[in-house]
């Protein structure tokens, strides 16, 4: 499925009109439209922004995977969430340090 089908069929399954996406996006309706009919093709902030909107990944709003959003906690088994939420409150040096021991750990 390409963009603009995708994007159209978020769009509904939201019961979102394009108006209303286009003030969530600060576009014109008619830049929406665009879309949809794939005559333009968002610039990379917009497809940030599109992808914050549908909770769902750049890849598959481009159709590129059929996974709306691959990094949910639904998709992680508890453990490995509890990894990433410690993971991140480490400082940047600790988490370069964590990244080589796990490099080192795998290589053997």
């Amino acid at each position: 499925m390409d963009f603009s089908k995708r994007l159209h069929e978020l769009r509904e399954d939201s019961d979102l009109k394009q108006i209303k996406l286009a003030q969530k996006l600060h576009l014109k309706p008619s830049v929406v439209s665009k879309y949809e009919n794939g005559k333009v093709q968002p610039s990379i902030d917009t497809l940030i922004k599109l992808s914050e909107i549908f909770s769902v990944s750049v890849d598959y709003l481009f159709g590129l995977s059929d996974i709306k959003n691959p990094y949910t906690a639904e998709t992680f088994m508890p453990k490995e969430v509890n990894l990433i939420l410690r993971f991140r409150r480490l400082s940047d040096d600790q988490q370069i340090r964590i990244d080589e021991r796990i490099n080192t750990i795998l290589a053997l």
